[in-house]
């Protein structure tokens, strides 16, 4: 009895194998009924793959054949056109842009138009989005890619040809709060968002936001403050004013005399209706970050013109004494102040050369400006007056060849 069960059960194991054997098809019955490629007919296995093909696997591909080289040069990587003109920053020859056959001759300029952005006309013209860095380096008028506007004209090869034609004006409520150099309602020029210079006797004779019905402490757009401001400044009705709050103080870097605050400009405000208690009404017509009380408000100018520039009618030195952002090191685009004015005989237009005398290799944040007079004068940048006070006159810098700062000597030279 025990060695028919013992037989029964050897039966048994050998009968579990077999069936368990019978439920995995083979690789080649399987791949031809699927219609994959057979044992017999697979392709030799990719460097470093799988040495074997099972079911359910990825079926393996050949790899593409590699594109004939075309006559007197090299093939082009794969899905790329090469078009000249556009520099060596997306191929060998220029720009690379997506198939479907060389895009059109790319004209020398384009007129800006509702929608248009930089990474659209990149594509466009270049065919290739990625390319607008190189479209944005040939418009140097550009100083932000974010931000251009309907009539601007867009340089689309590298400069060379003809000066680009004038821009239709823009508004300056269009401006974006960060940017400086653009164009205001008379005209192209320069357009404060959020810092301004005042003197001391305008910070003295400011008024200042004492409450408001709302009831709130951080006052916005459309909300109304009550200012009260000096007798001898009195506000007028349907006037604008602005909004601001003194930052930092600026001195002489040499002789350590006070000149003004610069500002940190939070809105404007109209005026609605004046008290017999020295108290306007003001309506904040535009608010670029949260209004408190305290805040002083007064008539700063926030908008000047560039205009052409006007030949010095004397020999003239200065000083760099305060930029209108806090920064270390100065070049083009940015707003400077010297230390002469209307009285000292500066006109708008008058342009000083930025000079500095020493060895050129030096710290790039070390203290103080380099004026070493063993060592002759050099031309770094050149400022052109957009603005005066009595001693102070307000600066762009149109262009420098180094970093320029604060103490740096500035000249303007007669008839220049």
């Amino acid at each position: 009895m025990k060695r028919l069960m013992l037989v029964a059960g050897l039966l048994y194991c050998a009968d579990a194998q077999a069936q368990n054997a019978s439920d995995l098809p083979s690789t080649e019955t399987q791949s031809s009924s699927q219609g994959l490629p057979t044992t017999a007919t697979q392709p030799e296995p990719a460097p470093g793959g799988p040495r074997a093909y099972y079911p359910g696997m990825p079926v393996p591909q050949p790899a593409p054949a590699e594109p004939a080289a075309k006559p007197g040069g090299k093939e082009p990587p794969h899905g790329l056109i090469l078009t000249e003109g556009l520099g060596d920053d997306f191929g060998e020859s220029g720009v690379s842009v997506a198939p479907g056959g060389p895009p059109a001759d790319v004209p020398d300029t384009h007129t800006v138009q509702k929608g248009d952005t930089l990474w659209d006309l990149s594509a466009r013209y270049y065919r290739n989005a990625w390319g607008w860095p190189k479209m944005w380096s040939y418009n140097p008028q550009i100083t932000n890619p974010h931000w251009i506007y309907p009539g601007d004209v867009i340089r689309l090869l590298p400069p060379g040809g003809a000066p680009l034609p004038s821009a239709a004006p823009k508004e300056a409520s269009k401006l974006p709060t960060s940017r400086i150099i653009g164009r205001g309602r008379g005209g192209t020029g320069v357009f404060l968002r959020q810092n301004g210079f005042v003197e001391p006797g305008e910070l003295a004779q400011a008024g200042k936001i004492v409450g408001s019905k709302e009831e709130k402490l951080m006052l916005g757009t459309l909300d109304e403050a009550y200012v009260q401001f000096k007798k001898e400044r009195p506000f007028q009705v349907g006037e604008r004013y602005t909004i601001y709050r003194p930052t930092r103080a600026v001195t002489h870097p040499l002789t350590g005399k006070y000149l003004g605050h610069m500002v940190e400009i939070f809105g404007e405000g109209e005026v609605r209706a004046v008290t017999d208690g020295k108290i306007a009404r003001v309506t904040l017509v535009d608010s670029i970050n949260p209004i408190e009380r305290g805040f002083l408000v007064g008539p700063l100018k926030r908008e000047f013109k560039v205009v052409q520039p006007v030949a010095n009618r004397a020999d003239m030195q200065a000083l760099v004494v305060a930029t209108l952002l806090p920064h270390e090191l100065l070049g083009a685009e940015d707003l400077v102040f010297i230390d002469r004015g209307k009285d000292d005989g500066v006109e708008i237009g008058n342009r000083f050369i930025v000079t500095r005398r020493g060895d050129g290799y030096q710290p790039l944040l070390s203290s103080g400006p380099m004026d070493d007079h063993r060592f002759p004068r050099e031309t770094i940048g050149q400022i052109l007056v957009i603005d005066l006070r009595d001693h102070i006159a307000t600066g762009l810098m149109t262009h420098s060849t180094v970093e320029a700062r604060v103490g740096d000597r500035v000249e303007a030279r007669r008839g220049f």
